[in-house]
């Protein structure tokens, strides 16, 4: 009876133990940085297919950032997959000159191309940005 209560209480130890380091973990691991980009995996537009009657494959992007920033240029890539190497397909560039508020984002939603036939094919996206901040580059 005295194993079954140390084991018992052993047993509760650890599983408080064990949730305490999971959430510590998941807490440093859905912290954002301070300044970032995040882009979209590349997809069919349905906006683009309502406006146009066209298929077309899009990656959006932003970056943001929790301080002043200006002179934005944010470069968003689209790729396609192939058999031995992936393929550059277009690229857009979008320029911010004003000085954008904290936690404002600067947006590239321009980037796609139009599908040529119907085949399954992968896509993926590229995003880089280069910025003005608090005095630097």
């Amino acid at each position: 009876m005295k194993t079954q209560k140390v084991s018992a209480l052993i047993t509760a130890l650890l599983l408080v133990i064990t949730t305490l380091i999971g959430n510590h973990s998941a807490e440093a691991q859905s912290t954002k940085l301070p300044c970032r980009i995040e882009i979209s995996i590349a997809h069919i537009s349905k906006d683009l297919w309502i406006k146009t009657g066209k298929r077309a494959v899009k990656v959006d992007a932003f970056s943001r950032c929790h301080s002043p920033q200006s002179k934005v240029t944010l470069t968003v890539e689209l790729w396609k997959t192939g058999e031995f190497l992936n393929h550059f397909v277009y690229s857009t560039v979008k320029r911010s000159i004003r000085i954008t508020s904290p936690r404002e984002q600067v947006e590239n939603f321009d980037t796609y191309v139009y599908c040529k036939n119907r085949d399954t094919t992968s896509y993926y996206g590229i995003a880089y940005s280069k910025a003005f901040i608090e005095g630097k580059w």
